[in-house]
C-alpha cells in the first residue's frame, strides 16, 4: 500500500523538478518608468505633457530581448489634447537584469 502512495508522490516531484522556471521579465511598472525617463532624457518638460495612463498590453521574449507592448494615454497641457500612443519598448537581457531603451537597468525580480 505504501508503494502505491509513494509512486504518485515521486512522479509529481520529478515533474516539478523538470519544469523550467520562468525568469522575470520587465513589468508594466518598468515600462512606465521608461516612458518618464525617455521624456526627461529628450528634454521634454513634464509641465508640457502628462501621462494619464500606461498599460502593458502584451510582451514577447526572444532570446536576450523582451518586447514590452504598451498603450499610453498622454495629455499635452498647452492644448489639453489627449492622445493614445501604442508602441513597444525593447529591453536587452544582462546578467543583472534588463536594460531598457532608456539605458537604465531593471533588476530581475524587482
Amino acid at each position: 500500500m505504501r508503494k502505491l502512495v509513494l509512486l504518485p508522490t515521486i512522479a509529481l516531484l520529478l515533474f516539478v523538478a523538470c519544469q523550467k522556471a520562468e525568469e522575470p521579465v520587465p513589468t508594466e511598472k518598468d515600462g512606465e518608468q521608461v516612458w518618464h525617463n525617455l521624456f526627461s532624457q529628450n528634454g521634454a518638460d513634464h509641465r508640457r505633457i502628462e501621462l494619464i495612463s500606461f498599460k502593458k498590453v502584451n510582451g514577447h521574449r526572444d532570446q536576450d530581448h523582451y518586447l514590452l507592448y504598451f498603450e499610453a494615454q498622454q495629455r499635452w497641457l498647452a492644448t489639453g489634447t489627449v492622445e493614445t500612443k501604442k508602441s513597444y519598448y525593447d529591453f536587452r537581457k544582462t546578467e543583472k537584469g534588463w536594460i531598457g531603451p532608456d539605458e537604465q537597468l531593471y533588476e530581475l525580480g524587482k
